[in-house]
């Protein structure tokens, strides 16, 4: 009589763990995989790192291998914009945000006619809306810096491209100015639980008791990662997952890739 006994309680007890997995597998299930893809491409024609466009076709490989939710650009001209858009896929949409010429009083131009010079944001899922602006803290040089952020059009999240100031406490001081205010009044909602992410080359590294280490923008409630460089994704409300870069041999920044579960 004992062995049945015993053979009974390790069904139960199979049954029992096999029920007990059922509620893990359906949270790990709703997790989505959430990606962005930050890369300076240095494609202005003015910079010495310049390799005559050819880093936006490398741009088009690291989307193509990545798959990106979410891709921010620095140094770009807006006439790239259209590839790197239709690589991320047919219903993505792109915000620009062009850096303003102190001397013209105009958009700054990317050599050979190529049009506005700044940055861009690429959302996989659309734009329902976005916007973008010239800081009001700059340095003294002759490009004035920008952001830009855009409003999904599916899950009603805001993502944000920038380019900092060369100057350590004027980017920091753009950054202020950009985190948290800038994405947040994208949000429809209004809620502490909303997700968010900016994205961009900020010219601040992480550098723990320096004034002006890149952590010293992160607002309360967001996080951030970085390239072990100057590029860096801060998010809110956003489940980390890992960070990887990939090297890029037409400009003189890796692509910085972000993943999360959202």
């Amino acid at each position: 009589m004992g062995t049945p006994r015993r053979t009974s309680l390790a069904v139960v007890a199979l049954l029992f763990c096999g029920l007990s997995t059922v509620p893990a597998a359906t949270a790990a299930a709703a997790a989505t995989p959430f990606v962005v893809l930050q890369m300076n491409l240095c494609n202005s024609g003015v910079a010495g790192c310049y390799q005559g466009g050819r880093a936006v076709d490398e741009a088009l490989a690291v989307i193509g291998r990545r798959l990106p939710d979410v891709v921010s650009v620095n140094e770009v001209c807006r006439s790239d914009m259209a590839r790197l858009t239709a690589a991320v896929g047919a219903g993505a949409g792109f915000w620009f945000a062009p850096a303003r010429n102190r001397s013209t009083g105009s958009d700054y131009q990317c050599t050979a006619g190529r049009g506005a010079y700044g940055s861009g944001i690429v959302v996989e899922e659309g734009i329902a809306a976005g916007g973008n602006g010239i800081y009001s803290a700059q340095d003294g040089g002759t490009e004035m810096r920008a952001w830009g952020c855009a409003l999904s059009a599916v899950r009603a999240f805001t993502a944000c491209t920038t380019h900092l100031s060369t100057t350590a406490s004027t980017a920091l001081a753009q950054c202020r100015e950009l985190l948290p205010a800038k994405p947040l009044s994208f949000d429809p909602t209004g809620s502490a639980t909303t997700r968010h992410v900016v994205a961009g080359d900020l010219n601040l590294r992480y550098s723990p008791g320096s004034s002006t280490s890149a952590q010293n923008c992160v607002p309360a409630g967001w996080f951030r990662k970085g390239d072990g460089g100057v590029q860096h994704v801060t998010a809110r409300t956003l489940a980390f997952v890992s960070t990887a870069t990939h090297p890029m041999y037409r400009t003189d920044h890796p692509a910085f890739v972000v993943s999360y579960a959202f």
